[in-house]
C-alpha cells in the first residue's frame, strides 16, 4: 500500500507557499489549541513553491519573512525575502542568497541586537552564518561556523550559557536522526552531543521552527513524517538537555490548517511577538505534468 501511495503521489503537483496569522504562540502552547485564521502570499508559478519561512519584524512593525524559493527550473533552493505589512500584504520581495547549490530553512537568530540568518546548505557540507542588514536588504557573511557535515534544519538555541544546535543530516536517515552539537560561543567550536544521534523517530526528529520558550519551558517543534513527508508539526516539550543527556516528551501535534487549499501538510512554524507563520502543502492532481521535474532531478542530482 505504501509503494502504490509513493506512486499515486507522482500524478500530483505539489506546492508549498507561506501563511501568516495573528496569533499569540504563547497561548496556544497554553491551550493546546492551533486555530489561527491564515493569509498567504500570493500563489507562484506553478513550477516554484515557498517554504521553511523564519520571521523578524523592522523597526516600523512590517514583518520580514524569509524563506527557501524553490523552482522546478532551476531544480534547486534559493533565499528570498519579502515584507510584509500589518495586514499582510507583500510590500517588498527580493532574492537575497543564491551560492548555486540548494539553500532552504534559513534559520533566524538575534545576538547583541543584531539579526543573523543560517540557511541549511547540506550538499556544501558547511553550515554559514550571514548577518542581516535591514537598510540594504542584504546578507553579509560573517562565518561557516560548522564544516564537513551535511546538515539539515539546523535551529540554534541559546540555553544554560551555551549555543545548542540541533540538526538531522542528509542521507537515508534525514528524517528520523536528531543530532546535537553545543558550544560556549556562536562562533566557537562544536561538540558532537555524548548521545548522538540522540533521537531516532519519523514524528518528532527533525527540526521544524524555531524553539519556543515560555513559562520557564522549551518547546521544539518538529516534524512528523510518518505518513508523508512534513505531514505535520509535533511540538515537542524539551524534559532534559545537558552535555549528556537529551530528553522530550510529545506536546501538541500542528495539523495544516483545512478551511484552505494549502491543506495537505505543513512542516515549518515561527512566531514573532503577536504573528504567527507557517507553510503548507497543497497538491492538484496534474497527471505527468512532472515529468520534466523528474528528469532533471535524474540528471542532475547534485543540486
Amino acid at each position: 500500500m505504501k509503494l502504490l501511495n509513493l506512486i499515486v503521489d507522482k500524478f500530483f503537483v505539489k506546492q508549498w507557499n507561506i501563511g501568516f496569522a495573528n496569533a499569540d504562540i504563547k497561548q496556544i502552547i497554553k491551550d493546546k489549541n492551533f486555530k489561527p485564521v491564515f493569509t498567504w502570499l500570493p500563489a507562484p508559478d506553478i513550477n516554484r513553491f515557498f517554504a521553511d519561512p523564519f520571521i523578524f519584524k523592522n523597526t516600523d512593525g512590517n514583518i520580514n519573512v524569509i524563506y527557501e524559493d524553490f523552482s522546478n527550473k532551476d531544480q534547486y533552493g534559493k533565499i528570498s525575502i519579502t515584507t510584509v505589512d500589518q495586514n499582510f500584504k507583500p510590500v517588498i520581495t527580493k532574492q537575497i542568497l543564491d551560492t548555486g547549490s540548494h539553500l532552504s530553512y534559513p534559520n533566524v537568530f538575534t545576538e547583541n541586537g543584531k539579526t543573523f540568518i543560517m540557511p541549511e546548505a547540506s550538499l556544501t557540507g558547511n553550515l554559514t552564518v550571514y548577518e542581516y542588514d535591514f537598510d540594504k536588504m542584504a546578507l553579509i557573511k560573517k562565518k561557516d561556523i560548522i564544516t564537513g557535515l551535511p546538515l539539515l534544519d539546523s535551529t540554534i538555541l541559546k540555553y544554560n550559557n551555551k549555543y545548542w544546535l540541533f540538526a538531522t543530516k542528509r542521507g537515508t536517515q534525514s528524517n528520523n536522526e536528531l543530532f546535537i552539537y553545543y558550544a560556549d560561543k556562536i562562533d566557537g567550536s562544536f561538540t558532537g552531543h555524548k548521545n548522538n544521534p540522540v533521537k531516532n523517530n519519523l514524528n518528532g526528529s527533525r527540526p521544524a521552527g524555531n524553539f519556543i520558550l515560555t513559562d520557564g519551558e522549551i518547546y521544539r517543534p518538529a516534524q512528523n513524517s510518518k505518513l508523508y513527508y512534513g505531514k505535520s508539526i509535533s511540538i515537542n516539550k524539551i524534559t532534559v538537555l545537558t552535555e549528556e543527556k537529551f530528553e522530550e516528551e510529545h506536546y501538541i501535534t500542528i495539523n495544516a490548517p483545512k478551511d484552505t487549499s494549502y491543506n495537505y501538510a505543513t512542516h515549518t512554524l515561527n512566531f514573532a511577538e503577536d504573528v504567527i507563520v507557517i507553510d503548507a502543502l497543497k497538491r492538484k492532481f496534474i497527471p505527468f505534468a512532472n515529468l520534466t521535474v523528474y528528469l532533471k532531478k535524474i540528471f542532475n542530482p547534485k543540486r
